[in-house]
């Protein structure tokens, strides 16, 4: 089971969020990525690290080392970003979120990078896999915000890491078990600026056709405001290596 939607919003005038799906034999990869810059150079940023990456797996994947090899695909797009970034001015500065997926032999391995994130559902729980690279986390991790207070933040939306921005990135890793009920689900902060967690368990949970709860989410953030691009994508099943 594979789902996926990519909505503009109300707002934008372009998308800048990118997600890409990999289906191999031996593994399955799902990548998100949420753009930054001027002009259209958000666009071309996430769409860059989703290409790199799709493709570094392609050739690279090792099943004794999935992990370091999704974190490396995601350096060799910094790099790719970083260098031409550096080479244009008019993409100068400009970055992109990623979370990345990689479902392989029983387990899933993740590389993040941002504030966008990747969600477990399992025995009718939602757990956030990871952790925002955010000014706004930063201030929870001090304790000086609560973590329910961080949505309605003003600040909310610096990020303080990203894809492309800098010469070298540091990657956050994770690595677990998959169980054959789990299901994941990807997604931007366009989704989660507008939805607690337990609105997306309940959506993704009450649909028996997960087309309808990736509408649903959509629309739902929509109704609150929409004013980033939205996209999710939502694994499980048959889908889980």
């Amino acid at each position: 089971m594979i789902e996926r939607i990519s909505d503009i919003g109300n707002i934008r005038k372009l998308n800048e969020d990118t997600f890409g799906i990999l289906e191999r034999d031996r593994f399955n990869l799902f990548v998100i990525c949420d753009g930054m810059g001027g002009h259209n150079a958000g666009e071309i940023a996430s769409r860059m690290a989703k290409d790199a990456i799709l493709t570094s797996i392609e050739e690279n994947y090792d099943h004794d080392e999935p992990g370091a090899v999704l974190a490396d695909a995601i350096k060799f797009a910094n790099r790719e970003i970083f260098r031409r970034s550096d080479s244009e001015r008019s993409m100068r500065g400009m970055g992109t979120t990623v979370t990345a997926a990689l479902s392989h032999g029983g387990r899933i391995d993740v590389a993040h990078v941002g504030d966008s994130c990747l969600y477990l559902i399992r025995n009718h729980s939602i757990h956030k896999i990871t952790k925002d690279h955010s000014y706004v986390q930063e201030l929870v991790d001090l304790g000086k915000l609560a973590q329910e207070e961080a949505k309605h933040h003003p600040n909310k939306n610096i990020i303080t890491r990203a894809v492309g921005t800098n010469a070298e990135v540091i990657v956050d890793t994770y690595s677990f078990e998959t169980e054959k009920d789990d299901i994941y689900v990807l997604c931007t902060d366009g989704l989660t600026d507008y939805l607690s967690d337990e609105e997306i368990l309940n959506e993704v949970t009450s649909h028996d056709d997960k087309k309808d709860s990736v509408l649903f989410l959509a629309d739902m953030a929509k109704e609150r405001g929409g004013k980033d691009n939205i996209t999710l994508v939502i694994f499980g099943g048959e889908a889980l290596k």
